[in-house]
């Protein structure tokens, strides 16, 4: 549809929304924003090299929750867990390839739940990593997206046609950054932009509450953002990670994702300082490109007085590693690649707060009906955090739990404990003290001061593992 026909469109809709809005007044809608490979790289994480002032006012209007961690560290299969509410296992939620309908037949979906307790629910952009996964079931309209791939360059100053798409059996030969002088629309998060945007007017218009839930691409690479985005954050903003070398008597079993060595660095020496300062460069940029599109949707919220009768979560599916280490993206069972923000803003939430309440994505689904009022299924492993959000300085898990591939974490307030099978069947371990070692420099697994933390945080986390007894109170 050309660009005139979606404004006409767009007009259209907003009329019949204004019409409408008066069946939508004792309603409650919820809007959940997940954004691919976000760590918390905002300002109200009080990061100060971060230009996020959308997502930082979203925070002023809620609460910001400061120990939220993935269960899994890879999209595929933390989306497919998170939309479940189902931990993963050895045998389920392994890799970007997840299904849910085939690893957990028979679980429902969050959208599914809510359709079938009266709302109109609707996904644009990634919110499962496949389109098709429980789609029929899960979601009132059909999946919209943005109808590009995520690669698609706009590199009008390399001879590349604006939305021509680079077509290549893999990423090798397309560039990891892209500044382009385009407008946020061209790239395909803009495209998901203006989609969520007449998604609001039309379920504006509707007589049943809604769950719309967005996904955008950005910060996952490569990191192709406008080029005023870029602008905001010079290079010399940046510098290197401190520590770039493995963990000290880090396992074997701990290493980093070879994701980012499937795109093209040009003239740049991988994992020089010139590739993590523009590679930082690139993220950052990348992230405030999605916080401008993230004030698009607020303000269309706003616009339609929907927003005293929606609660808008804002979330990543995993962590992200920026050098630490040397390591790039996710794929580790290291804080960084787990940690992930959460902000949460609705009219049963307290406003401009910060809790640090121990969470994990799984409880999202329970906290969800919660708000809607609607009973939780039996198989859901999450537990519902309401009470943390009507009063942030409430506790609600002692500690938390992460797997991918051959390992498997328990996280707490201060510690994670992470065990490796390694290909020979031994059992490698990990434990970092957030305490004293915030970026996770020094296993201490073998010291002995840290001996009866191993002690107990092991046996949970076996409990958790083989029997499946993840005890977190």
């Amino acid at each position: 549809m050309t660009n005139a026909k979606w404004c006409i469109f767009g007009a259209i809709i907003t009329l019949l929304a204004f019409s409408g809005q008066a069946s939508q007044t004792n309603q409650h809608n919820i809007v959940m924003i997940i954004v691919d490979d976000l760590r918390p790289v905002l300002g109200t994480y009080g990061d100060e090299k971060a230009y996020t002032p959308n997502i930082d006012r979203l925070a002023s209007q809620g609460v910001t929750f400061n120990k939220a961690y993935a269960n899994v560290p890879v999209c595929g299969a933390s989306r497919a867990s998170l939309l479940t509410g189902l931990r993963p296992t050895k045998n389920r939620f392994l890799n970007y390839k997840t299904l849910a309908e085939i690893d957990a037949p028979g679980a429902k979906s969050l959208p599914q739940v809510l359709r079938e307790n009266g709302y109109r629910t609707m996904a644009i952009g990634k919110v499962f990593h496949h389109p098709r996964d429980l789609a029929d079931v899960s979601w009132s309209e059909g999946v919209h997206t943005s109808g590009m791939p995520h690669t698609t360059s706009l590199r009008t100053d390399a001879g590349i046609k604006q939305d021509e798409q680079l077509a290549a059996p893999d990423n090798t030969s397309i560039p990891w950054y892209e500044s382009a002088d385009v407008d946020d629309e061209d790239y395909p998060d803009g495209k998901v932009k203006n989609k969520t945007l007449e998604a609001l007017s039309f379920l504006a218009s509707k007589d049943e509450p809604f769950f719309l839930s967005v996904g955008f691409i950005r910060p996952h690479l490569p990191f192709y953002a406008p080029k005023k985005y870029y602008d905001l954050h010079p290079l010399e903003k940046f510098s290197p990670f401190f520590h770039r070398t493995r963990p000290s008597q880090a396992p074997a079993s701990l290493h980093g994702s070879g994701e980012i060595k499937t795109y093209s660095f040009g003239d740049y020496v991988y994992n020089s300082d010139e590739f993590h300062v523009a590679s930082k460069r690139g993220y950052y940029a990348s992230v405030s490109y999605v916080d401008a599109l993230v004030g698009d949707v607020l303000e269309q919220l706003t616009f339609l007085g929907l927003r005293e009768h929606t609660t808008v979560i804002f979330v990543s599916d995993h962590g992200f590693h920026l050098g630490e280490h040397n390591f790039w993206t996710k794929h580790t069972l290291l804080k960084t690649a787990l940690q992930v923000p959460l902000i949460i803003a609705g009219p049963s939430v307290a406003k401009n707060e910060k809790s640090d309440a121990l969470l994990e994505l799984i409880d999202i689904f329970p906290t969800v009906l919660d708000l809607a009022k609607i009973p939780k299924p039996q198989h859901i492993d999450g537990q519902s955090f309401t009470k943390v959000m009507t009063a942030p300085s409430n506790t609600h898990k002692k500690q938390v739990y992460s797997r991918f591939k051959n390992g498997d974490s328990i996280i707490t307030d201060d510690l994670i404990f992470t065990t490796y099978k390694a290909d020979d069947s031994r059992v490698e371990e990990m434990l970092y003290d957030f305490t004293v070692d915030p970026y996770e420099t020094i296993n201490q697994s073998a010291t002995p001061d840290y001996k009866k933390h191993v002690n107990a945080l092991k046996t949970m986390l076996q409990n958790c593992t083989k029997y499946h007894q993840c005890v977190t109170h």
